[in-house]
């Protein structure tokens, strides 16, 4: 996640030592002339500000947010020259990074003594989030040079929020998800987005995604760099098994250094028929028999001449749509006559998978007309089985006196989407010369 805040370490400390201002509290920060008491500094105090009543320090502690708007050092001085020096220096002791360092003159009049709180400021930037990252840090008070105190204190480190967890189709050019979904295509992308109030160096996140219980991929992301603006962690979700994501419904959990976060939810789909994969009109012709048909954009096709006849195998390219379309022309002799469709089909069956029609598959024939051709059709179905289950189905027809066979075999979740190809094909036939 790409963080403008935080990336550029060196601009972002400037910012901080030119909004590092000294405070003088004049009803308790005055000028003595008249006698010169004795020198004195009192403990060097952090708080989270000056009561404008009292004008000393409010709410003293050793630790504090990150997005506090200011963090105060005060120090109770007496007897002070205006014309001395103060320094504070500002230190992330983790690190040993100076994040500030100012100093003054304690007054305008050289010649007067001074009494009272000295206050030195630490600010959030303008437009930023936080007032300087998680960590520990140490304020060093200097008069005329000489170390007099130091006091330390603590940026907590934030609680991390998750603060919207959607998945996605797509990823934009500025690095952003967009059109989200619950529910997916099998030939679509997913992405896995997780919006984090913070996220500190070093956080690691591990984001797992299972189908009926089985595992199919896992991604650990690690922090980087801080960032401490919203922003979003993506993941691009990958079947492990190397294939399309089965059609069914899924579970996501996420994680952190062991510490369950969340557990979210999506389905895949079978992709959806549309006759747009007919719009490259790709056009098979036959000129031994006399025939042309279109089928689908992407498919292959692999001939087979037989002594029965022609046989042609349309299929997809991608390993997502499992599905064959067989289209055979046969010889004069081969075709059965109508009343035999049904046997024909039997028999066919038996050769293609080594079934048998009875048993355990469900058979069914119908007449159905396609354009304006009749079709008699004749199905096995064993999906019954679950998700291996499948479907194989026989079509008899006859166009300009030439027959036709076609013979399709598909996975239960695409049994539709097959039948809609193979009447779309059936309906372009055209008889040539």
């Amino acid at each position: 996640m790409y963080c403008p805040i935080i990336n550029n370490r060196f601009e972002r400390a400037v910012v901080i030592k030119i909004l590092i201002v000294v405070l003088v509290s004049l009803p308790a920060f005055s000028l003595i002339s008249s006698c010169y008491p004795q020198q004195d500094f009192g403990e060097l105090l952090i708080c989270s500000g000056i009561d404008e009543l009292t004008s000393e320090p409010d709410g003293i502690g050793s630790e504090y947010c990150i997005d506090s708007d200011q963090i105060v050092a005060a120090v109770d001085i007496t007897g002070v020259r205006g014309s001395d020096v103060w320094l504070f220096i500002w230190e992330n002791i983790d690190t040993g990074e100076i994040i500030s360092e100012s100093s003054g003159n304690y007054s305008r009049s050289p010649s007067g003594i001074v009494e009272g709180y000295l206050t030195n400021k630490l600010l959030k930037a303008e437009d930023t989030a936080i007032i300087t990252p998680p960590g520990n840090y140490r304020v060093s008070f200097y008069h005329n040079g000489g170390l007099l105190r130091t006091s330390d204190f603590t940026i907590k480190r934030p609680d991390i929020n998750i603060l919207e967890f959607n998945f996605y189709k797509s990823v934009d050019n500025n690095g952003n998800p967009s059109e989200a979904a619950e529910i997916f295509s099998q030939n679509e992308q997913i992405y896995a987005a997780m919006k984090l109030n913070y996220e500190i160096e070093g956080d690691s996140y591990l984001i797992e995604w299972f189908n009926d219980g089985r595992l199919l991929g896992e991604e650990e992301y690690v922090v980087r760099e801080s960032c401490y603006l919203p922003g979003y962690i993506i993941f691009k979700l990958i079947n492990k098994e190397q294939g399309p994501f089965p059609v069914g419904n899924y579970n996501t959990r996420v994680s952190s250094s062991g510490l369950a976060l969340g557990e979210y939810f999506f389905e895949i789909n079978p992709v959806a028929f549309t006759e747009d994969i007919f719009g490259g009109r790709n056009n098979y012709r036959d000129d031994d028999y006399n025939f042309s048909v279109i089928y689908p954009d992407a498919w292959s096709i692999d001939k087979n001449d037989m002594e029965s006849g022609t046989k042609i195998r349309f299929s997809p390219i991608d390993d997502i749509r499992q599905m064959i379309i067989n289209m055979w022309v046969l010889q004069e002799g081969y075709y059965p006559e109508e009343e035999d469709f049904s046997g024909f089909a039997d028999r066919l069956l038996a050769e293609q998978t080594g079934e048998q029609a009875e048993g355990e598959l469900s058979r069914t024939e119908k007449e159905k007309v396609v354009g304006d051709i009749k079709v008699y059709e004749v199905k096995y179905d064993n999906t019954g089985k679950g998700k291996d289950g499948w479907q194989i189905t026989f079509s008899f027809l006859k166009k300009n006196g030439v027959t036709f066979l076609f013979m399709r075999l598909t996975d239960r979740f695409y049994i539709n989407y097959a039948e809609k190809v193979t009447d779309y094909m059936i309906d372009s036939i055209n008889i040539t010369e």
